[in-house]
């Protein structure tokens, strides 16, 4: 023993779980729940609960690391998102403003479908998704806050503040087949201008149709003259309904229901990009946000109605749409559509910064809608872009014979081709992506981004040394409809330490699930294989999400994807190298 002034001091002994501990309390890092070797070799560690606790948690849609802490981002359909961040060697809720624990302020519909995290200008940045895939609307509009690290601050949203609220004292003209599509809603205490607020958006703001919204047309000087948008097209046949409905999507299936409408119910009325969905509720995703020239970009999706976007902010407060605004300008001819124009590309679904062309370039992946009936139908299958002085230049396009870098024009479909560019990474001097297909997902690459034929190759399906799906599975299923499609359909990319990694999303099967896959590259063309099957847990459908922590990598093991879902909650897994 040691004496000094009089106090006695006991030598101490740490052991090694408790230096981990006290390590991990300093730093904010996830203690290792269970861990795993890989076929490759390598560790992986399981460092959340599933769900973090709840099971309506079934996917990790997004991670993000700010002030040394991992910030994650949950898919939750039932409550609405939660967003969850390391402390000491756990994770802790954080809450929304007021409290709130779910869906921002309370909003279900704000559920991430897809979302993004990233900070900028000293802040943590936030995309969230509201709604589902379909044509149905289900949404109230994407959302972007930050956040300091104590208070969140809407960036984009209906919080940003009204332009106008008031109280309904009566309602005309609403409903179903009643010989007009649009109806009259009154607030006697107003007096406004003539058309003061047409191109507006009203929202419902309390009773059974709390967060349902409408298009405003004009206004006299206390009557809204207002048009229900909750179906994708429709040449403007669709009804304003103000009583409780059922509403259906054929696929991917859902229904739901929307509440009434009815005098007393209160209202707000928004303007401006600055609103929810950029202004246009149909903008239901935020797909992808990404750094570029000291900007912040932030891509679109599931607006079947008008077409998916791309903004961005070089401050954070004033935001700029890219040209051509909508579906990088591309439009099939259909009458069933606003000016007769259905978007080509409803989702804009990736965006990355590569050099490949010997400048810096940000590049970005969109789908290809199919057209039924349409007097000009460009055909579906992938989109790829260049933004060259703030507009939109294609360099893949199945429609356009010279653009067609892909190689399949308009013989591909989601069952058979190149179907969806699903992610992009730029890896030692080339731009990757991953494609989403139900016939196999395939991973292609471009050492030019140039828009010529034949610029493109395959690393996975095509002509290379692996088959369409990495390992040319079949789904084993009963449904008929899906029956000769492919298990892997589609790829999250993501480089980290000079190894480009790929979480296959797998389409859920009803005989035999087996889980999803995880393979990786050094070279770019020769793959290797982490797990076949999620590590021994098969209600995994996808890995997602990917982020850097800690100089290790982290990921979702996400039992949800798209338009797909297991019950349970979703994992985070760190590379535990």
């Amino acid at each position: 023993m040691f004496k000094k002034q009089g106090t006695l001091i006991l030598p101490v002994v740490i052991t090694l779980a408790a230096a981990v501990a006290l390590f991990n309390g300093c730093t904010n890092t996830p203690n290792a729940i269970e861990t795993f070797t890989g076929e490759d070799g390598s560790t992986w560690e399981q460092v959340s609960e599933p769900g973090f606790g709840n099971a309506n948690n079934m996917s990790v849609a997004a991670l993000g690391e700010y002030e040394g802490r991992l910030y994650a981002m949950t898919r939750n359909d039932i409550q609405g998102t939660e967003v969850w961040r390391t402390t000491g060697g756990g994770w802790e809720q954080v809450k929304f403003p007021d409290g709130a624990v779910n869906g921002i302020y309370g909003n279900p519909l704000i559920n991430a479908l897809w979302g993004g995290i990233i900070e900028f200008k000293g802040k943590l940045y936030f995309g969230f998704s509201a709604g589902v895939q379909g044509n149905v609307l289900k949404s109230s509009g994407c959302e972007i806050w930050r956040y300091d690290g104590k208070n969140w601050e809407p960036v984009i949203s209906d919080k940003k503040g009204a332009d106008e609220a008031g109280t309904i004292t009566a309602i005309s003209s609403c409903g179903d087949h009643d010989g007009n599509t649009t109806a009259q809603f009154t607030d006697n205490t107003r007096n406004w201008t003539a058309d003061q607020w047409a191109g507006g958006t009203l929202r419902i703001t309390s009773g059974e149709g709390k967060f349902r919204k409408f298009d405003i047309v004009s206004n006299t000087a206390d009557t809204l003259t207002v048009q229900q948008n909750e179906l994708a097209g429709d040449g403007g046949t669709e009804y304003t309904i103000c009583a409780k409905k059922h509403y259906s999507n054929p696929f991917p299936a859902y229904e739901y229901d929307l509440g009434a409408v009815q005098p007393g119910d209160s209202y707000e009325i928004g303007t401006g990009y600055d609103q929810s969905g950029f202004g246009d509720y149909w903008n239901k995703a935020i797909t992808k946000m990404a750094l570029f020239n000291n900007k912040l970009y932030v891509s679109t999706g599931l607006n079947y109605d008008n077409g998916a976007q791309v903004w961005f902010t070089a401050d954070g407060d004033s935001w700029e749409v890219t040209q051509p605004t909508n579906s990088f300008g591309n439009f099939h001819t259909s009458p069933g559509y606003k000016n007769s124009q259905k978007p080509v590309s409803s989702s804009i679904t990736y965006l990355c910064a590569s050099d490949v062309s010997g400048q810096s370039l940000l590049y970005a992946g969109g789908t290809g809608t199919s057209c039924s009936g349409c007097t000009q139908d460009k055909g579906p299958c992938s989109r790829v872009a260049k933004l060259v002085n703030n507009e939109w230049v294609m360099i893949v396009d199945s429609s356009v014979p010279e653009l067609n870098g892909f190689g399949q024009g308009n013989s591909c479909t989601m069952f058979n081709g190149n179907f969806m560019p699903w992610s992009l990474a730029s890896f030692k001097n080339k731009l990757f992506t991953g494609i989403n297909s139900l016939g196999g997902t395939r991973v292609m690459y471009t050492t030019t981004g140039s828009s010529a034929a034949g610029s493109w190759a395959y690393s996975v399906g095509g002509d290379s040394a692996y088959p369409v799906g990495f390992d040319g599975a079949l789904l084993q299923t009963n449904d008929p409809a899906f029956q000769g499609t492919y298990a892997n359909i589609s790829t999250d990319l993501f480089p980290f330490n000079d190894t480009l990694y790929a979480g296959c999303i797998f389409q859920k099967s009803d005989i035999a699930p087996t889980g999803s896959q995880l393979w990786k590259t050094a070279d770019g063309t020769t793959w290797t294989r982490i797990t076949g099957n999620s590590f021994g847990d098969t209600s995994v459908l996808a890995y997602e999400g990917f982020a850097v922590f800690n100089k290790t990598m982290y990921v979702g093991a996400n039992n949800a994807s798209s338009s797909q879902s297991n019950a349970g909650g979703a994992k985070v897994f760190r590379l535990a190298e």
